[in-house]
C-alpha cells in the first residue's frame, strides 16, 4: 500500500528529475525562468545534483534519506534565494523563490521524518 508520503516522495522525484534535467541541458534559460541568479556552472550542478537525488527518491529504498538529502538541498538553494535578493534587481522573483523553498524544505523535511518512523 502506497502512503501519502511515498506518494510525495514520486511527485518530488519526478519534479526533482524535470528540473535537474532542465538546469544541466539549458542552465541560462531554466536559471533566468527560476530567478535564481546562477551562473551557468553553478546552474549545472544545481541540476547534476537534481538528477543523482531523483532516482533515489523514485525507487531508493529506503527513501527517507532521500527525502532528507532532497530537504538539505532546498535549504541551500534557499539560502542562495536569500543572498540573491539583496543584489537582484527582481527582488520579488528572489524573495518569492526563497520562501518557496523554505515552504519545500519544511514538507520535504516533514516527509522524511514520517518515512523513517514508518520505516520506508
Amino acid at each position: 500500500m502506497t502512503t501519502i508520503a511515498e506518494g510525495a516522495t514520486d511527485a518530488v522525484g519526478a519534479a526533482t528529475i524535470m528540473i535537474g534535467a532542465a538546469l544541466v541541458l539549458s542552465p541560462r534559460r531554466t536559471d533566468t525562468a527560476l530567478g535564481l541568479g546562477y551562473q551557468p556552472a553553478r546552474a549545472r550542478a544545481v541540476g547534476l545534483v537534481d538528477l543523482a537525488l531523483g532516482p533515489g527518491l523514485l525507487a531508493g529504498r529506503p527513501r527517507w534519506p532521500w527525502m532528507a538529502a532532497r530537504a538539505t538541498l532546498n535549504l541551500v538553494i534557499a539560502s542562495h534565494y536569500r543572498a540573491h535578493a539583496w543584489v537582484n534587481p527582481d527582488l520579488r522573483r528572489a524573495r518569492t523563490g526563497a520562501a518557496a523553498m523554505t515552504v519545500l524544505t519544511v514538507v520535504d523535511g516533514a516527509v522524511a521524518v514520517t518515512l523513517l518512523t514508518s520505516r520506508r
